[in-house]
C-alpha cells in the first residue's frame, strides 16, 4: 500500500523548472531512493514533500491526505521527519540535549507546566529522556550522551542527527544524503542501520543519495530524475541497466553521436 503518492509534482523558480511533473509512490514499509545527477532537482523535490517549498502544481498525498497546504511543522506532526545533507545540530548542546530536542512534537505539556515543574511535566521529561537514551543506544553512541556536539567526530555527529530523528518517532523518514562525508566503514554501518530503522522500528525510508553503491545495495525501488523529470523507476537492477540512466550519469558517447548523425 502506498504511504505517499506524488503526482505531476512541479516546482518552478521564475523561468527555471526544478521539478517537472514528477510522479512516483513510496510504499509503506519500503526503502525507496531518489537519485539523479547534480542539479537534477532531488533536493527541490524533497523540500516540496516536507513543506519547505510550496509546489507550483501537482499533488502530494500522505496516507490519502494532501500535504500541499500544510506547513512544515504540521507535516512533522504527521510523522514525516527529515534529515539534511549538512549536519544541523545545536553545536554547543550535549548529545543528549540534541536528541531530546527531537521529541518536541510528542510533548503534551504547556509552557506553564514546564515553568512550575508540575508532576506531569516532570514525568513527561523523564519519558523523553528515556526515549532519547534508547535512540542513542540504537545508533550506537549512548556512551557519548554527555559530550558537547561540536566536539564529536563528523561520523558521530551524523549519528546524533539520526538519533534525534528517531526520537520524534517517525512513521516515514526522509534522509538527505545520509552517507555524505562518511568513510567506507561508516557507510557500511549506515546500510545496516537503515535496514534496522525499517525492519526493527517499522519506519518507511525515502532517501536521496549520491553513493550509487549504497543506493543499489539498500534500496528496493529507485526513482531516477534528470533535469527535474523522471527518466526511470524500478528495482536497482532495472535502473542500472536503463540506457536513459546510463546516459544521464555518463553522458552520450561522442562517437555514437557521430555514427547516429
Amino acid at each position: 500500500m502506498a504511504l505517499m503518492e506524488v503526482t505531476d509534482l512541479t516546482m518552478r523558480f521564475g523561468g527555471i523548472t526544478a521539478v517537472d511533473t514528477l510522479t512516483f509512490t513510496v510504499e509503506e514499509g519500503s526503502i525507496t531512493a531518489l537519485i539523479g545527477p547534480n542539479g537534477a532537482g532531488k533536493t527541490s523535490a524533497f523540500n516540496c514533500l516536507t513543506g519547505f517549498y510550496k509546489a507550483t502544481s501537482g499533488e502530494i498525498l500522505y496516507e490519502g491526505q494532501s500535504l500541499l497546504k500544510i506547513r512544515p511543522h504540521k507535516i512533522t506532526y504527521k510523522g514525516i521527519i527529515r534529515t539534511f545533507q549538512n549536519v544541523r545540530l545545536f553545536k554547543n548542546m550535549t548529545v543528549m540535549e540534541n536528541v531530546m530536542s527531537g521529541a518536541h512534537r510528542l510533548g503534551k505539556q504547556f509552557v506553564g507546566g514546564a515553568l512550575l515543574r508540575h508532576p506531569a511535566q516532570r514525568k513527561e521529561e523523564a519519558e523523553i529522556r528515556r526515549n532519547a537514551e534508547e535512540c542513542l543506544d540504537f545508533v550506537g553512541i549512548l556512551h557519548l550522551k554527555d559530550k558537547v556536539a561540536k566536539n564529536l567526530a563528523y561520523g558521530d555527529q551524523r549519528r546524533v542527527e539520526w538519533a534525534r530523528a528517531l526520537a520524534s518517532k517517525p512513521k516515514m523518514l526522509l534522509l538527505d544524503e545520509p552517507a555524505a562525508g562518511l568513510n567506507q566503514e561508516e557507510k557500511n554501518n549506515l546500510v545496516g542501520l537503515i535496514r534496522r530503522f525499517r525492519d526493527e522500528l517499522g519506519i518507511t525510508i525515502f532517501l536521496i543519495e549520491h553513493d550509487m553503491g549504497l543506493v543499489m545495495q539498500i534500496s528496493e525501488k529507485v526513482v531516477v530524475i534528470s533535469f527535474g523529470h523522471k527518466i526511470a523507476e524500478g528495482t536497482p537492477a532495472e535502473v542500472q541497466a536503463n540506457p536513459l540512466v546510463i546516459e544521464a550519469y555518463l553522458g552520450r558517447d561522442d562517437e555514437e553521436e557521430e555514427v547516429g548523425a
